[in-house]
C-alpha cells in the first residue's frame, strides 16, 4: 500500500485512474483508523485519505474533499508535529503528512479561503524541504505562489509582476536542479521512475501557473510581448504533460492556449473535446458552441445547462462548477439576443423565455446555504443576479405600466427568497453546532478601573473639544492592526473562519423553505398592528444593482415604489463618515434619497406609531435612524419610534416582531464584557464599563468578563476577559448583554471582517455564531463601531457581527455605524439598562423601541446643534 500512494500522482492521478487505486485502498481497509502509535500506520491513513481528497477535487466534489481533511486531520497533525521535532529516516512519512497538507491547501484555494491555502502549503513546502523530498517540491511551490497572488488579490494590491518573478525563479531552480538528481528534462522518458515524473509533473504545474500570470498581465485584448510568452511557456507545459500522459494538466493547457490563441481556438477546443477530463470535455463543449453562433450553438448551450443544473443537483449545490453555469447562461443570452431576425420569430422568441427559465432553474438548484466562501461569491456573482434579473420582469422598468397586485407580490417573494440567505438558513437549524471555545493567549486577571473615570452620573451631553476642556474620546470602532501583531493574529484569525465553514460538515445547513405568502403575512401583520409601517427595501436590475424600490405595509395594504437609482444610493454609502457622525446636511441626503420616495406612502394616514425599515445592499450601512427630513426639527429616531430588521421572513415568519416588547422580571441576568482602554484605566475618561452604572442592576444579576468598574464591588460573578470568561457569560444565558470596548480588524484579511478585542485574545463574528448562546436573551448592546464595516455585500444579505449575534439567539440588537462618543454611548445604553429595572416595577413589560425614542427625541428638544445632536444618536436598533 506504500508504493501505490508513493506512485499515486503519477500512476493514478495523471490518467485519472483513481477509483482503481482508491478501490484497492478500502479494500484493505487503510482508511480504518489506526490503534496505537504507529507513525508508519498513520501515515498510511493519512496518505489514504490524500489520494481522496485529490479524487475529489478532480470530480468538483469539494464536499466530500472537506469530509476527508476532517475525518484525517488529527491524524495529519501527529504526523506534522513528530517530523517536526525529530529526523525521520522512512521518508514515507513526511511525504504523507507533505501530500496531505498541499491537498488541503487545494481545497481551501477551490473554496476562496486563499489566505488558509496559502499556510497550509508552506505548511506542506516545511515538511517536504525539512526531509529533502526534492520530487514533490516544484508542485508545493507553484501552489504556493499562486495562493499568495490570490491572496494579495484579495486585499486589493494583486501584484501579478511578483507572482510571475517567483515562477520564473522556481522554473530556473527546477532546470538547475534536474541534473543533480538525475531528472532528463529535454528528453522525458516514460518510463521514468516515479519520482522523477513526479519532479517534471510539477515542473509542468510551475510552467502552466506562469503561463496563465502572463496571460493576466497581458489584459483582456491578449496582444504583446507576454500574451506571446505565454503561449510559449504553455507549450512548453503541454509538451511536459504529453510525455507524462498527464491529462489533466493537457487539459489545462489546451483550454488556455485556445482562450489565447483565438486563430487556434476551434481545433484547440475540438481537441480538449476529446480528452479524458471530463471538465476539459464539458468547457470544450461550451466554447464550441458558443464559437457556432447560431440556433445550433444556441441549443447545444440548451442542452449542457440542462446538465450542469442536474450535476449541480446531484452534490448538493456546491462546486466550482456554478462558475460554469453561469459563464454558460450568460454567453447563451448573449447569443439568443445575436439570433433576433436571423430565425423565426416563434423559435427566438421560445429561446428568449428559456434564456430566464435556464437562468433562474440554475439560481435555485445552489439553494443550499453552505457557510463557505465558494457558497457566498457563488451567491453573490451567480445566483443573485438572477433575482434581480427577475424581481425586474415582475416589477417594471420605471415609466411602465403601474405593477399588478399578483406581479408585486410574487416580486416581494423573491425579494424574500433571495435575502438574509445564510441567516434565515442557520435560524432554521434545528440547533447550530456549537463549537468548544479556543484556548485564550496571555490570560489576563480581571482588573479594576478606577471610580474617578466612571463617574459620570448627569446627563450631560458631549461637545467637540475645545479649549479647556476634556477632550472628547471615541469607541475607535475599527482600528488597523499593527505590523507587530499581523503575523500573529493572521493564521488565527483564518483557523477560526475555517472552524466555521467546517463546523457545517458535522451539521449541514438545509435551505430553508421559503414562504409563498410572506407578503400577505405581512399585510395581515399590519392588519393586527395598525399603528406600524413595514417599509421593506430591495434592489434590482442587473447583475450591478441598476435600481432602489421599496414595498410599504400599512394597514393592511402593499404599495410598491420602484426606480430609485441605486447608484446615488451606493455613492451615498462610499462617501458617509465612519470616524464621525453624519454631518445635518449629509443626514438630510440620506432623507432625499431613502425616506422621501416612501414618507407619502408611510405617512397616508398620519405618521405612523412604529416605523420598520428593512434595508438592502449599501443600505445596511447608511444610518436610516438620523435621516433628516429638510425643515422638519429633529430627525427620524427622535421624531418617531423606529427599528429595522433584516428581512420580512425574519421579521413577521420568524416572530422577531415580538421583541418590540418583552416581558422582564427580577430575575433577569445583565452580563457584559468590559474591555477598558489605557485613557480610563489611568483614572481618565475612556472606554470603562461606566454603561453599567447607576441602571438600578442588582449586584447578584450581574456577571462582568473584564474589567469591572470600583463602583461595582459588590459583583461577585467577575471573571478575566478572555475564552474563560465568555463562557462563563455563555453559562448564564443573559435576558440583556452589553459589550463596552473596541475592535480592530487586520487590514490585509479583510473577508474576516473586525473582531472585538479581549485582554489576551479576540471574538470574531464566528465566534459569536458557533461559541456563545444568547437564547432567552432580550437586547444586546454592540458598544464598538463594527456593525456597519463590512456591511456593504453583493449578496445584499446582513453580515458580520449583526448576522452573528442573531443567530446567536439574541433578542433585539443595538449597533452603532460610526466611531461613536464614548459619553453618548454610555448614557444611551444606561437609559436602556435602567428602563428595563424600572418596567420590572411597573408592569414587568420592557418596550425598548419606545425607550429608545423618548431618549432620541427627549435630546431632540435640548440639543439645538444639529451635528452635536446627531453625534448623540448612537445606536441602530435591529429586532
Amino acid at each position: 500500500m506504500d508504493d501505490l500512494i508513493l506512485r499515486y500522482d503519477v500512476d493514478f492521478d495523471v490518467p485519472l485512474r483513481h477509483e482503481y487505486a482508491i478501490g484497492i485502498l478500502r479494500m484493505v481497509d487503510v482508511f480504518r483508523p489506526v490503534p496505537g502509535d504507529d507513525p508508519h500506520a498513520v501515515a498510511r491513513r493519512v496518505g489514504a485519505h490524500w489520494c481522496d481528497i485529490v479524487r475529489s477535487d478532480m470530480v468538483y466534489d469539494h464536499w466530500a474533499a472537506l469530509r476527508m481533511i476532517d475525518a484525517s486531520q488529527g491524524d495529519a497533525e501527529r504526523l506534522r508535529e513528530a517530523v517536526s521535532t525529530s529526523p525521520v529516516d522512512d521518508p514515507f512519512v513526511p511525504y504523507a503528512t507533505a501530500r496531505w497538507h498541499d491537498a488541503t491547501g487545494k481545497i481551501r484555494y477551490r473554496l476562496g479561503s486563499y489566505s488558509r491555502a496559502r499556510m497550509t502549503f508552506e505548511t506542506a513546502i516545511e515538511v517536504a524541504e525539512r526531509h529533502r523530498l526534492w520530487w514533490c517540491l516544484p508542485d508545493l511551490h507553484s501552489n504556493v505562489s499562486r495562493a499568495r497572488y490570490e491572496e494579495s488579490r484579495q486585499g486589493a494590491r494583486p501584484d501579478v509582476s511578483t507572482l510571475i518573478e517567483e515562477l520564473g525563479a522556481e522554473r530556473r531552480r527546477i532546470l538547475d536542479e534536474a541534473p543533480a538528481h538525475g531528472v532528463a528534462i529535454g528528453e522525458i522518458a516514460p518510463d521514468a521512475i516515479p519520482r522523477h515524473r513526479e519532479y517534471l509533473r510539477g515542473y509542468s504545474s510551475v510552467l502552466h501557473n506562469l503561463a496563465i500570470a502572463l496571460k493576466d498581465r497581458a489584459g483582456r485584448d491578449h496582444t504583446g510581448e507576454d500574451a506571446a510568452e505565454s503561449l510559449r511557456v504553455s507549450a512548453e507545459s503541454i509538451r511536459v504533460s504529453y510525455a507524462l500522459g498527464d491529462h489533466f494538466r493537457i487539459s489545462q493547457s489546451l483550454n488556455h492556449q485556445a482562450l489565447l490563441d483565438r486563430d487556434r481556438a476551434e481545433p484547440l477546443f475540438q481537441e480538449l473535446a476529446k480528452g479524458r477530463y471530463p471538465r476539459g470535455r464539458l468547457i470544450a463543449r461550451q466554447h464550441l458552441a458558443i464559437l457556432k453562433g447560431n440556433g445550433e450553438g444556441a441549443r447545444e448551450l440548451q442542452q449542457l445547462l440542462d446538465e450542469l443544473v442536474a450535476d449541480s443537483n446531484a452534490v448538493g449545490g456546491i462546486g466550482t462548477d456554478i462558475h460554469v453555469a453561469t459563464f454558460t447562461v450568460d454567453e447563451y443570452a448573449r447569443l439568443v439576443a445575436g439570433l433576433r431576425g436571423r430565425i423565426s420569430a416563434d423559435e427566438h422568441r421560445s429561446l428568449a423565455e428559456d434564456v430566464a427559465r435556464k437562468r433562474f432553474t440554475m439560481a435555485e438548484s445552489v439553494r443550499r446555504a453552505v457557510a463557505m466562501p465558494a457558497y457566498k461569491r457563488a451567491y453573490a456573482k451567480a445566483i443573485r443576479p438572477s433575482y434581480l434579473e427577475r424581481i425586474a420582469d415582475r416589477i417594471g422598468r420605471p415609466g411602465a405600466e403601474q405593477v399588478t397586485a399578483d406581479r408585486a407580490e410574487e416580486a416581494f417573494g423573491l425579494v424574500e427568497s433571495s435575502s438574509a440567505r445564510e441567516l434565515l438558513d442557520m435560524l432554521s437549524t434545528a440547533a447550530l453546532p456549537q463549537l468548544p471555545l479556543p484556548p485564550s493567549s496571555a490570560a489576563a486577571a480581571p482588573r479594576i478601573v478606577p471610580a474617578q473615570a466612571t463617574d459620570e452620573t448627569a446627563d450631560e451631553p458631549d461637545g467637540p473639544p475645545v479649549r479647556g476642556r476634556r477632550a472628547v474620546v471615541r469607541r475607535n470602532g475599527v482600528r488597523r492592526s499593527g505590523e507587530d501583531v499581523e503575523a500573529a493574529l493572521r493564521p488565527e484569525l483564518a483557523r477560526r473562519e475555517t472552524e466555521f465553514e467546517e463546523a457545517f460538515l458535522h451539521q449541514p445547513l438545509e435551505a430553508a423553505p421559503q414562504d409563498p405568502e410572506i407578503a400577505h403575512r405581512v399585510r395581515m401583520y399590519t392588519v393586527n398592528n395598525p399603528d406600524t409601517c413595514v417599509v421593506r427595501y430591495f434592489a434590482y436590475g442587473s447583475a450591478r444593482p441598476e435600481f432602489l424600490g421599496a414595498f410599504v405595509f400599512l394597514a393592511g395594504e402593499m404599495r410598491c415604489v420602484t426606480g430609485l437609482p441605486y447608484d446615488e444610493l451606493r455613492r451615498l454609502a462610499e462617501r458617509l463618515p465612519t470616524a464621525t457622525a453624519p454631518s445635518r446636511s449629509e443626514c438630510e441626503e440620506i432623507w432625499r434619497l431613502v425616506l422621501a420616495p416612501v414618507w407619502p406612502l408611510v405617512t397616508a394616514s398620519g405618521e405612523p406609531a412604529h416605523l420598520v425599515v428593512i434595508p438592502t445592499d449599501d443600505l445596511f450601512a447608511v444610518p436610516i435612524h438620523v435621516a433628516w427630513e429638510p425643515g422638519a426639527p429633529m430627525p427620524l429616531a427622535a421624531r418617531l419610534p423606529v427599528s429595522q430588521s433584516v428581512s420580512a421572513t425574519a421579521f413577521v415568519g420568524r416572530g422577531r416582531s415580538l421583541l418590540k416588547r418583552q416581558p422582564v422580571s427580577a430575575d433577569d441576568d445583565l452580563a457584559a464584557i468590559v474591555v477598558a482602554d489605557d485613557a480610563a484605566m489611568a483614572g481618565g475618561r475612556g472606554v470603562s464599563g461606566s454603561e453599567l452604572l447607576g441602571t438600578g442592576w442588582p449586584a447578584e444579576r450581574m456577571v462582568i468578563a473584564g474589567d469591572r468598574p470600583a463602583q461595582l464591588d459588590r459583583v461577585e460573578r467577575h471573571f478575566a476577559a478572555d475564552m474563560h470568561g465568555i463562557s462563563e457569560i455563555a453559562g448564564t444565558r443573559p435576558e440583556f448583554f452589553v459589550y463596552a470596548g473596541h475592535g480592530s480588524y487586520h487590514p490585509q484579511f479583510a473577508e474576516l471582517g473586525p473582531y472585538l478585542e479581549l485582554r489576551g485574545n479576540y471574538l470574531t463574528q464566528y465566534d459569536l455564531a458557533l461559541r456563545l448562546r444568547l437564547p432567552r436573551n432580550k437586547l444586546t448592546i454592540l458598544g464598538a463601531c463594527l456593525a456597519g464595516q463590512g456591511a456593504q455585500t453583493t449578496g445584499g444579505d446582513v453580515v458580520g457581527f449583526l448576522r452573528s449575534l442573531i443567530a446567536t439567539g439574541a433578542g433585539a440588537v443595538g449597533v452603532p455605524l460610526w466611531s461613536v462618543q464614548d459619553g453618548a454611548m454610555v448614557r444611551t445604553v444606561r437609559e436602556l439598562l435602567a428602563a428595563s429595572r424600572t418596567a420590572v416595577i411597573e408592569g414587568g413589560v420592557f418596550d425598548v423601541v419606545e425607550v429608545l425614542h423618548r431618549r432620541y427625541r427627549s435630546l431632540a428638544e435640548r440639543i439645538h446643534d444639529p451635528d452635536l445632536l446627531v453625534e448623540h444618536l448612537p445606536l441602530s436598533l435591529y429586532l
